[in-house]
């Protein structure tokens, strides 16, 4: 027999007794059952965005909690980096504030209650910051492939706290060190974190800057990076000849590997 439409964590008596046509037998013994408990039902939670950037949270119990709420659990973060950071809350508090929030991030709030039996069903709320300038600059990567004529070099993004939304593009500021002119600006997509500079003059110093932007508008220029092409006679191949008993031996030599490359002979 199966006995529906009880509460959850209550205790039940239950005597079973047989009985005829000529009435009920003697009633068991009472068997005193208790029913397992159930999960809270989801609070209900509220986000607030004030002006400084922070984020107030306000909940109210859950409408069923199946017993005594013994606290809620809060997992926050931005929803594109995981996993979420989870505090935990006692049954008497029904707020918080959030601080520290980056600019032009999606965040995720999901609160639950929790009762004897464990943590119950989420409240789920998402909230977009607006977005801004970058505040911070990329970082540029002390890897360059240098030539005498070009220059090839990379970089990272702003950290993530300082990017303020979406990068859509950077910026690379460059010029010759020390040069009063203004300096050339090349712009490249998102998805590029490398250029490659050409057309420079040989054995010349060179200062580069990158900065980033969002859909408000660019970042500040990271501090100037200064690279060098190679000197020229690094970047040149000799001829010459080697007298030999069977004949002469024509051969190409390149300073930038010392070494000798046999043609004819």
């Amino acid at each position: 027999m199966i006995i529906a439409g009880l509460q959850p964590e209550t205790t039940y008596s239950i005597t079973v007794a047989a009985y005829t046509t000529k009435g009920d037998g003697v009633r068991s013994r009472p068997k005193l059952v208790v029913t397992k408990g159930s999960v809270p039902n989801r609070p209900t939670l509220s986000v607030r965005l004030m002006q400084d950037n922070s984020v107030v949270l306000e909940w109210q119990p859950p409408s069923e909690a199946f017993g005594r709420v013994l606290g809620y659990q809060l997992r926050l973060g931005r929803t594109d980096v995981l996993p979420l950071t989870t505090v935990e809350f006692s049954e008497h508090e029904d707020h918080y504030v959030v601080r520290s929030l980056h600019k032009g991030a999606t965040y995720a709030f999901r609160l639950a209650a929790r009762n004897g039996a464990g943590v119950g069903v989420e409240d789920v709320k998402q909230l977009a910051l607006p977005e801004d300038v970058p505040k911070g600059y990329p970082q540029i990567l002390d890897l360059p492939n240098v030539t005498t004529s070009s220059l090839q070099f990379a970089w990272q993004p702003p950290v993530l706290a300082e990017r303020n939304g979406v990068i859509t593009s950077y910026t690379v500021s460059w010029r010759q060190s020390g040069a009063q002119s203004s300096p050339t600006e090349v712009s490249t997509t998102s998805s590029q974190s490398s250029l490659t500079l050409d057309s420079l003059k040989p054995d010349t110093s060179y200062d580069i800057k990158v900065r980033a932007q969002t859909n408000k508008g660019p970042g500040p220029y990271s501090p100037a990076v200064q690279y060098r092409t190679m000197p020229l006679d690094q970047g040149r191949g000799y001829l010459f000849v080697i007298p030999g008993g069977g004949g002469a031996v024509l051969g190409l030599v390149h300073s930038t590997c010392s070494q000798m490359r046999q043609i004819t002979r």
